[in-house]
């Protein structure tokens, strides 16, 4: 991506969590610096005493069925570029398609995009489009130094074949993205379908917003007991417990110590508060998957399969994990399986019903009760083994 790109990505992306900090204090005490005792008493009592506290505003996020969405263009990229929760439903994983379609149909240079910034469909159309080209070239090349060695290359073909080798070189010199690569005549001059007709406003040339972001449960649940940073159609953090305990379980009333959605936000609270970026692994058949910074910055390094107790009936079998072993594998990831053990259904139920308590509280005594276990599941390759 290069050092140019590194401290952009940085920049916007330098909050881990959506939380805002009033004031910092730069300046560090030095016991031979008297000047630095002053500093820092000047700072405390301004940071203190002299400033007020901002009055934040909880993000709204609407439960509509079995959707948590967020529609509020701001919220959805606070969501993205502070922690990457959601996913965008008509794009990768960064809410962009508004974007992409005001660049696509040549509807004037979009603002919360930042002018020429690449979204990251189109840095991966990009990224594909050299690989394609490079090993073309590639190939070309081979094809020549094998003709070379049979003595039947051209004066002409040296002359191409050291053009070729050069350019090679430079590529994997590179760290820009060529963008004279992609070919965009088809995309310009492409008449609008009945689609785009239907979403674009002719009186202010404008379009209409059709993405929404969708939070998991877990996300969700996150924000609003870790972070206090949500609202979710006024509900409390106790009733949005319920409410998600209730989708993963047909909306039953009965919410058991095992239930799917908690053994799922045991396993996320546990490495969210380690500092991972934690996103759903479906695309790859396991649960979870460890970034350690976030998607913009490098690929995951872990995949996560939640597990439990012997008598659970949708435990995995030992053919179920040679099948996601294999898919970590050939992604070049790190399998972990994170068992987790549940407290009895009696313990459960004196916690979660405690009245007159805060909910806050509940949740810190209830979730202490799981114990989490990692282990790192690496498939036996024989030719590796022999002695």
């Amino acid at each position: 991506m290069g050092k140019k790109n590194s401290r952009q990505l940085n920049k916007i992306y330098q909050k881990p969590i959506p939380i805002d900090i009033i004031h910092k204090l730069k300046n560090e005490i030095s016991l031979l610096n008297p000047l630095s005792w002053i500093k820092y008493v000047f700072n405390f009592l301004k940071s203190n005493l002299f400033s007020k506290p901002k009055n934040e505003s909880k993000l709204k996020i609407e439960l509509v069925g079995d959707i948590f969405k967020v529609t509020n263009p701001k919220i959805m990229i606070k969501l993205w570029r502070e922690g990457f929760f959601g996913k965008g439903i008509l794009s990768r994983s960064e809410p962009t398609w508004y974007e992409r379609t005001i660049d696509r149909l040549n509807l004037g240079v979009n603002s919360t995009n930042g002018g020429n910034k690449l979204t990251m469909e189109q840095l991966t159309k990009i990224r594909r489009n050299e690989r394609i080209e490079f090993k073309k070239k590639r190939q070309r090349l081979q094809d020549l130094i094998l003709k070379q060695r049979q003595d039947l290359i051209t004066a002409d073909e040296i002359i191409e074949m050291n053009k070729i080798d050069e350019e090679l070189v430079e590529f994997r010199k590179s760290d820009k993205i060529n963008l004279e690569n992609i070919d965009d005549e088809d995309e310009e001059e492409e008449k609008l379908r009945e689609e785009d007709v239907a979403i674009i406003n002719f009186d202010n040339n404008s379009v209409t917003r059709l993405e929404f972001v969708q939070l998991q449960a877990v996300e969700v649940f996150f924000l609003k007991f870790a972070l206090n940073r949500i609202e979710v159609n006024e509900l409390s953090t106790r009733d949005l417990f319920k409410k998600c305990c209730q989708l993963y379980n047909n909306n039953s009333q009965e919410i058991k110590s095992n239930n799917k959605f908690i053994l799922q936000y045991v396993i996320y609270h546990y490495f969210r508060s380690k500092g991972w970026c934690v996103r759903s692994g479906i695309k790859f058949g396991i649960d979870y998957l460890l970034y350690k910074r976030g998607p913009p910055f490098q690929h995951a390094e872990y995949c996560i399969s939640i597990l439990q107790d012997q008598n659970d009936k949708s435990q995995l079998d030992w053919f179920q994990m040679s099948t996601q072993a294999r898919v970590v594998g050939g992604v070049k990831k790190n399998y972990i399986h994170c068992y987790i053990e549940s407290p009895n259904q009696e313990e459960f139920d004196k916690i979660f019903y405690t009245e007159n308590i805060d909910d806050g509280l509940l949740f810190k005594q209830l979730l202490s009760k799981y114990k989490v276990s990692e282990l790192i599941y690496r498939r036996w390759n024989p030719s590796r083994t022999r002695d």
